[in-house]
């Protein structure tokens, strides 16, 4: 087939994408790549996917890496998912040469390691929850925009969901920062904690509400808001005890401000379930 052949049956979609696939995973992978790397975004977005089928981890990877930073927004989603499929695979042989990425100047790459990270958490692979959060530690500290958005959400949809225990855990370890971007990001995610970690949720943002720096203690009232509609009784009573306290007052009185007062009405039965002990 010949280039243009290949771009017309992608573009069909479908069933058509698939044979490409295999297609030109048989037909040698990696010089299709080059040959349609230079090529428009379609082009771009084609050879993503087909090096996530690349038995060529290392060489792969390597395209990846340029593709995850592409000009067009579909170009990078398709590489990331490309990333997300080979470490899936080979995990442990993808693992170093993604760890290498974290220190790369340009946060795109970055970015797209915490995307990854967040694509491969599953709950039945709890062996992998201490090396991603390992791996992910250096990125609660990266101040750019790209990659802080992406730990938000990975942290609070994709780990919450996936390993919700080890995350509180990690959320509570990393809690003890001094650094306000890392004390954003936990206010940010615990906001999002299931109903079961509720109240243990809000034992940790009553320390993290003491924190100096208007970011942490936005993210503190955004958290106490999430958290209201499941946890009604337990925030409502939190917050009513920060109104006493001095350094939390100014806090309590903007979280009580967002929150509906039906929420926290004395009547409505406890929503939040209690730790087990």
């Amino acid at each position: 087939m010949t280039q243009e052949q290949v771009l017309e049956a992608w573009r069909r979609g479908g069933a058509s994408r698939t044979r490409v696939l295999i297609a030109l995973s048989e037909d040698g992978a990696l010089d299709w790549v080059d040959r349609l790397l230079p090529g428009p975004p379609e082009a771009r977005r084609l050879a993503a996917a087909l090096l996530g089928r690349s038995p060529h981890l290392a060489e792969a990877l390597g395209h990846l890496r340029t593709l995850v930073s592409d000009d067009d927004r579909y170009t990078r989603e398709a590489a990331v998912q490309a990333v997300v499929q080979l470490w899936h695979e080979r995990f442990e042989e993808a693992y170093p040469i993604l760890g290498a990425w974290r220190t790369d100047p340009n946060p795109l790459v970055r970015r797209a390691v915490v995307l990854a990270a967040g694509g491969i958490a599953e709950p039945l692979r709890l062996d992998r929850v201490a090396p991603l959060f390992s791996l992910l530690d250096p990125f609660v500290r990266d101040r750019a925009p790209e990659v802080r958005a992406a730990v938000e959400g990975v942290l609070a949809h994709a780990l919450f969901t996936a390993y919700p225990e080890d995350t509180f855990e990690q959320l509570t370890y990393w809690s003890a920062s001094h650094d306000t971007g890392v004390l954003s990001h936990v206010a940010t995610a615990l906001g999002q904690a299931p109903a079961t970690i509720g109240r243990r949720a809000l034992i940790v943002l009553r320390r993290v509400a003491l924190a100096d720096g208007r970011p942490v203690r936005a993210a503190v009232v955004r958290a106490m808001a999430n958290l209201a509609p499941a946890c009604p009784d337990a925030v409502g009573t939190e917050l009513r005890r920060w109104l006493s306290d001095p350094e939390r007052a100014a806090i309590a009185r903007e979280a009580l401000g967002r929150i509906d007062g039906e929420f926290l009405s004395a009547k409505r039965p406890p929503a939040c379930p209690r730790p087990v002990a």
